[in-house]
């Protein structure tokens, strides 16, 4: 079934050659200037679908065409790397309830040692 955008196809996808990011709503608005008794907000819906197939399209042609050139791909590091870029001490490997046990004790070891005995400090 043909549809209302098939004799605006070139001109659409012109208009994505020169800008890429162009939003569905940009051309039914650029359609909207050029053919006003034919496009509004209505026709938003099917410009999105034919903006999604063309954009699809040229994701398979760029898949399609292989690997870019050596100069693109960036060179291993040497070394190992675990990719965490944590370098503080490993967190706790115990139980949660043993470890609230510890900070507790820790708490109370601390305002024996303080002035005031009754109230932990924080």
């Amino acid at each position: 079934m043909p549809s209302k955008l098939d004799p605006h196809i070139a001109a659409i996808e012109a208009w994505l050659a020169e800008q890429p990011q162009l939003t569905a709503l940009a051309i039914v608005g650029r359609l909207r200037e050029k053919y006003p008794e034919e496009f509004g907000k209505r026709q938003h819906s099917i410009v999105q679908r034919l903006l999604r197939a063309l954009r699809r399209r040229a994701a398979e042609r760029l898949v399609a065409q292989g690997p870019l050139d050596d100069a693109a791909v960036p060179a291993p590091f040497s070394g190992v790397v675990d990719g965490s870029g944590y370098v503080r001490p490993g967190p706790p490997t115990a139980p949660l309830v043993e470890q609230a046990g510890k900070a507790i004790w820790r708490d109370r070891l601390i305002d024996i040692g303080s002035s005031s005995a009754m109230a932990p400090s924080r």
